[in-house]
């Protein structure tokens, strides 16, 4: 077999990322015609076609170039934790880290990490995602991300887990509502109440899951993908809703207001954490980044 390069796996990595060869070009700034020898020259020692290629330019990864792609992402990576391992006293920290965040979460944790980074890691290259949490734990695995942000009872046991913060279930309640005046509530105080719930996979079927386990079967009217949507039916008095992360103020977009009350129960408590792959060495990059996670993911206490 011809000798493979670690150019060979830069370049066929960024056209699987991208999308293109002249895309990952593009990236890599290097011409177009040396990103596709490179890459030409990679299927020829492999054997294998590694992308199917269309009129539009576009390729996509075989089931070959998918399995390789995992491989080659490793290699890269444990290339760039020998560099880190060697320069990591002696010169300021740079290079990409990407960041993948429930949508839920992201509010909470992913301005703070980029404000800091920007701040004081300016060379560092912060790129983020916001998705569903199963389609950030995939790209984990994938090597597309570095590190996921995601709840615990989200997290996949496959994956390395790193605590950040203890969480409390909160109920968002109308200003006018009786419970609004208690410091928490139970589940049994909203067993007769309206919920209104986010609708974004798995965290339904997750808030709906607590509710039965305590005994309450929860009278969902309405659903909703956007939690503003969520806080402003809740306003107006429609009824209630549950959120691990309530913001730390309660104003809504029409400008009314939403108050949350800790709900006291064993069922209530959740925890954040960062996923990892499993059985690979964090590089320096993603370590500083958990290190302001947990400052910023507790920075609240308990909410």
């Amino acid at each position: 077999m011809s000798e493979v390069t670690l150019r060979q796996l830069q370049y066929f990595v960024a056209a699987v990322d991208h999308g293109s060869v002249t895309a990952a070009a593009e990236a890599s700034h290097v011409s177009q015609a040396a990103a596709s020898m490179a890459i030409a020259q990679l299927e020829r020692a492999l054997g294998a076609d590694l992308f199917v290629r269309s009129r539009s330019r576009r390729v996509t990864p075989t089931p070959a170039g998918v399995t390789f792609a995992r491989h080659a992402r490793a290699v890269l990576e444990r290339v760039g934790e020998a560099r880190e391992a060697v320069t990591e006293s002696m010169s300021a920290m740079s290079g990409p880290l990407r960041v993948g965040c429930s949508h839920t979460l992201s509010p909470r944790l992913l301005p703070p990490l980029v404000a800091r980074f920007d701040a004081d890691h300016p060379a560092v290259e912060v790129t983020f995602v916001e998705d569903e949490p199963a389609a950030v734990q995939e790209a984990i695995r994938l090597g597309t991300l570095d590190l996921g942000l995601v709840y615990g009872r989200q997290a996949d046991d496959d994956l390395t887990q790193v605590h950040l913060s203890d969480v409390v279930l909160h109920a968002a309640l109308p200003t006018a509502h009786p419970l609004a005046a208690r410091e928490s509530v139970t589940f049994a105080d909203l067993a007769d109440e309206t919920a209104i719930l986010l609708n974004v996979p798995p965290t339904i079927d997750r808030l709906t899951e607590t509710l039965r386990s305590a005994g309450v079967q929860p009278r969902i009217r309405w659903t909703s993908s956007n939690i503003d949507t969520i806080y402003s039916l809740v306003s107006r008095g429609l009824g209630y809703s549950l959120i691990n992360s309530p913001p730390a103020h309660g104003r809504t977009y029409e400008d009314n207001e939403v108050v949350f009350r800790p709900v006291v129960g064993t069922e209530s408590l959740n925890t954040i954490v960062a996923v990892l792959p499993p059985g690979r060495h964090a590089s320096r990059r993603v370590r500083v980044a958990i290190d302001h996670l947990r400052e910023a993911a507790g920075r609240r206490p308990a909410v």
